[in-house]
C-alpha cells in the first residue's frame, strides 16, 4: 500500500490518480496511432476518449456513492466529489460510458459496433492501470490468505485492516492486516492480456463488425465474475447470491454472445464491414 507518492508545495500527488493519468495518456497515444494505421480520423480520438472518460468517471463514482452512502457519505456529502481519494465502481462507469458512446455514434451517424470495436481495445488497458491504483490505495482486496505465498498484508489504516478490525479478525492495535489475495493485481494482469488480444483481433478481423466488442464483453465478463468470487471488500448488497458486478457480468456475457452471433453472421453473408 502506497497511496501517496510525495507532497510538493502543499499538493499531495496520489498514486491512484497518477496511475489513472498514465493509463489515460497511454490509451490516447495508442488510440491515435491505431487510428492513423487503420484509416480512422486521428483528430476524432480525443473527442471519443473525452466523451468515454467523462461518462465513465461520472458513472463509476455515482454507483460507488450509491453503494456506500450510509457508511461514507451520509455524514459528509461533499466527500462524494473527492474522486482523487479513490472510490470508483467500474461497471457504473462502463454503463454510462456505453450510453455516451451510443449518443455519440448517433450524432456522428456511425454504426455503433464500428465505434465500440475501436473503443473496446483500450478499455482493459485503462482499467489495468486503474486496478494497479487500487492495489497501491489498498481497496478492492481479496479474501484472507494467511498461509498463501501470494498473500499481501496491507498496513494499519488500510481498507483491509479496517474491515478486519470491524469483524474482530484482528486487534485494533495490529500493525497490519492479515494477508489477503491481491485480486487487484490479478485483474490488472487479466486486463493487460485482454488488451493484447483485442489489439491483435482488431488488426486481423476489424472487417467483422462487432467481433472486438464481443471479445471484450465475453472476456471481461468472465474475468470479472471469477475475480468477484475472491473479493472480500464491502461491495454493497447481493442479489440472488450474486454481487452487483457479477450480475452485470452475466448481462455483459449475454451481450457478448449476441455480438459474436452478429459478427459471424456478417462473415457468413460475405459482408465486409468497414
Amino acid at each position: 500500500m502506497f497511496p501517496h507518492l510525495f507532497t510538493l508545495g502543499g499538493i499531495t500527488i496520489q498514486t491512484y490518480g497518477l496511475l489513472m493519468a498514465i493509463g489515460f495518456i497511454l490509451c490516447y497515444s495508442l488510440a491515435t496511432y491505431l487510428a492513423k494505421r487503420t484509416g480512422r480520423d486521428p483528430n476524432e480520438v480525443q473527442t471519443i476518449i473525452m466523451v468515454a472518460a467523462i461518462g465513465g468517471i461520472l458513472g463509476a463514482r455515482a454507483v460507488y456513492v450509491w453503494q456506500n452512502w450510509a457508511t461514507e457519505f451520509a455524514s459528509d456529502p461533499m466527500a462524494m466529489f473527492m474522486i482523487w481519494r479513490g472510490g470508483l465502481v467500474f461497471y457504473g462507469g462502463f454503463l454510462l460510458a456505453a450510453a455516451a458512446m451510443l449518443t455519440y455514434a448517433k450524432l456522428k451517424k456511425e454504426p455503433l459496433c464500428s465505434l465500440t470495436d475501436f473503443c473496446a481495445i483500450f478499455i482493459p488497458l485503462g482499467h489495468a492501470f486503474g486496478r494497479l491504483g487500487c492495489f497501491f490505495f489498498g481497496c478492492c482486496y481479496g479474501y484472507i490468505a494467511p498461509n498463501a505465498w501470494y498473500g499481501v498484508a496491507f498496513p494499519q489504516g488500510s481498507p483491509a485492516w479496517h474491515n478486519q478490525v470491524i469483524h474482530q479478525q484482528i486487534s485494533p492495535y495490529a500493525p497490519k492486516a492479515l494477508p489477503v489475495c491481491p485480486t487487484q493485481l490479478i485483474e490488472a494482469i487479466g486486463c493487460f492480456l485482454l488488451f493484447a488480444l483485442l489489439w491483435w483481433c482488431y488488426a486481423k478481423f476489424r472487417h467483422l463488425r462487432g467481433l472486438c466488442s464481443a471479445v471484450y464483453c465475453t472476456g471481461y465478463a468472465g474475468l470479472r465474475f471469477l475475480i468477484e468470487c475472491f473479493r472480500d471488500d464491502p461491495r454493497g448488497d447481493t442479489y440472488f447470491g450474486l454481487s452487483f458486478s457479477q450480475m452485470i457480468s452475466v448481462a455483459l456475457l449475454v451481450a457478448g454472445i449476441a455480438l459474436f452471433t452478429f459478427a459471424l453472421k456478417g462473415k457468413t453473408n460475405g459482408t465486409v464491414h468497414r
